[in-house]
């Protein structure tokens, strides 16, 4: 059971004092359960809930307890957590309005995706033509070195540099190939993320231009 340790003629004395000098009166319950009254809240008292009277000794003010680390970390992760939240639907509102206005109808991101499919299938084609060439240009410089070593010579330097290098361009077209058919797939699912977002999106702007006629 809470004690009460300053008499209850102590604490009207003490709000009858503070009515005449209008100072404040404190309560507050230390770590034992012990119930205070004072003018002054000791330092060591100072993370302590507590209650601010007036002259009645109604409570008109109240200060919470000081947190814990624990209940601190726990408090600045909620804020982070809401903070992200709310960071995220700005973003999302932000997107909506971009894909508003970046295009006028669904057939116009059916176009954009069409153009952007378009440019890739003929940038891989034009890596493949390249390929060939460069493949048919490798063969007959491997053709030269093999000529070159049975008639018991040694490959130049120039040509075998010649043929690394015919082979690194080859490996990198092929790279640039494979990294732009990875575009193709990501350009179609980019295509229906934004064709159905811009209808779920058009519809609530134009449920919402209903709602304000």
């Amino acid at each position: 059971m809470i004690r009460i340790v300053v008499a209850t003629t102590v604490a009207l004395g003490l709000l009858a004092s503070s009515a005449v000098s209008a100072a404040k009166l404190y309560k507050w319950v230390d770590e034992n359960g012990n119930v205070h009254y004072s003018d002054q809240v000791p330092p060591s008292q100072a993370k302590q809930a507590r209650s601010e009277l007036n002259e009645q000794g109604v409570a008109v003010k109240q200060v919470d307890r000081a947190l814990t680390a624990e209940e601190l970390a726990a408090r600045r992760a909620e804020e982070k957590a809401a903070a992200d939240a709310a960071a995220a639907i700005a973003a999302e509102r932000e997107r909506d309005r971009t894909l508003l206005d970046s295009y006028a109808s669904e057939e116009d991101i059916t176009r954009s995706y069409n153009q952007r499919v378009d440019l890739l299938d003929q940038t891989i084609e034009a890596r493949k033509v390249e390929i060939g060439l460069r493949e048919k240009n490798l063969a007959d410089l491997v053709g030269r070195a093999a000529d070159t070593e049975r008639s018991g010579r040694a490959v130049p330097e120039v040509l075998q540099k010649m043929i690394k290098d015919e082979r690194t361009e080859i490996e990198r077209q092929r790279g640039d190939i494979k990294k732009r058919e990875q575009e193709r797939v990501q350009a179609e699912k980019d295509y229906k993320v934004d064709i159905n977002r811009y209808r779920e999106v058009a519809a609530r702007y134009a449920k919402d231009a209903e709602a304000e006629d």
